[in-house]
C-alpha cells in the first residue's frame, strides 16, 4: 500500500514539474517573439528575454543552448501553428482542396502572424546576421518541401500536369514574395485591402494551373493532411533539436 501512495506521489510531481515546465517555456516563447519583432535577432539578447520573461537566465539555458536555437525553437513553433490553422482552413471550405483556395487559405494563415511575415519577407530588421547565416539554407529547405508538394497535387489532379514542377514551384515562391514585399515598394493608399488582393490572387492562380473542371477538392485535402501531418512531426522534431547539445561561451548573448 505504501508503494502504491508513493508511486502515485511520484507520478504527480512527475506531472506537475511538467506543467511548470511547459508554462515557463511558452512564457519565455511569447517573451522572444515580442523582442525579435520590436528589437530584432542582433538587438536583443538573452538577458533581454530573461527579463521580459520574468525568469532567471540561467532557465534560459536549461532550455536552449543558444539565442539560435531559441529563436530555431520558436520558427519551428510557429511553422507548425500556421499549419494547423492552415489546415483547419481547408478542411472547412467545401473547395479548399483546390489550387485557388490552397493559396488563399494559405495567404490567410501566414500573413495573421507577424514573425513568419517576416521571414517571408526576409525582414533584415527583424532577422539580422540569423538572415545571413541560415537564409540559404532555409529557402532550399522550404523550396523542396514546396516542391514535393506541387508533384503530389499534380498526381492528385489538382494541378496541371503539363507544366513543369520547378517552374510551377518557383511561380508560386514569386506570387507569395510578391504579396509580402510589394508594401514595401508601393505607396500604403495605394495598396488594396488585403482580403481582395489575395482573393484575386488566388482566382489568377485557378484559373492558370487547375486542370480543365477546376481540380479534385477531395483529393487534395487528401493530399495537405498527409503532407502536413508528416511536415508538423519533422518540425516538432526539429525544434526538440534545438534543445540539444551546449553552448559556447561566444553564443551567451
Amino acid at each position: 500500500m505504501m508503494y502504491d501512495v508513493t508511486e502515485r506521489m511520484l507520478f504527480v510531481s512527475r506531472v506537475t514539474m511538467s506543467r511548470t515546465r511547459t508554462r515557463t517555456e511558452e512564457r519565455v516563447l511569447q517573451a522572444a517573439k515580442r523582442l525579435f519583432l520590436r528589437f530584432g535577432f542582433d538587438k536583443t539578447t538573452m538577458d533581454d528575454v530573461a527579463r521580459e520573461a520574468g525568469v532567471a537566465k540561467g532557465t534560459l539555458y536549461r532550455y536552449w543552448p543558444s539565442k539560435e536555437a531559441l529563436f530555431e525553437s520558436l520558427l519551428f513553433r510557429e511553422l507548425r501553428a500556421v499549419n494547423e490553422d492552415f489546415l483547419t482552413r481547408i478542411e472547412s471550405d467545401p473547395a479548399g482542396g483546390t489550387i485557388g483556395r490552397i493559396l488563399y487559405h494559405g495567404f490567410a494563415a501566414t500573413y495573421e502572424r507577424p514573425f513568419l511575415r517576416a521571414l517571408m519577407t526576409t525582414d533584415s530588421r527583424v532577422l539580422g546576421t540569423y538572415l545571413r547565416q541560415r537564409s540559404p539554407e532555409l529557402s532550399r529547405w522550404q523550396f523542396r518541401l514546396d516542391r514535393q508538394l506541387v508533384e503530389e497535387l499534380q498526381e492528385a489532379g489538382v494541378l496541371r500536369r503539363d507544366l513543369d514542377p520547378h517552374l510551377l514551384t518557383y511561380l508560386f515562391t514569386v506570387i507569395s514574395l510578391g504579396l509580402s514585399t510589394a508594401a514595401e515598394v508601393v505607396a500604403p493608399e495605394l495598396a488594396p485591402p488585403t482580403a481582395s488582393l489575395t482573393t484575386a490572387l488566388a482566382d489568377m492562380a485557378q484559373r492558370a494551373f487547375a486542370p480543365e473542371g477546376g481540380g479534385d477538392s477531395e483529393r487534395g485535402k487528401e493530399v495537405l493532411r498527409r503532407f502536413i501531418t508528416a511536415l508538423n512531426q519533422s518540425l516538432a522534431n526539429l525544434e526538440r533539436e534545438t534543445r540539444i547539445g551546449s553552448a559556447s561561451e561566444g553564443d551567451k548573448t
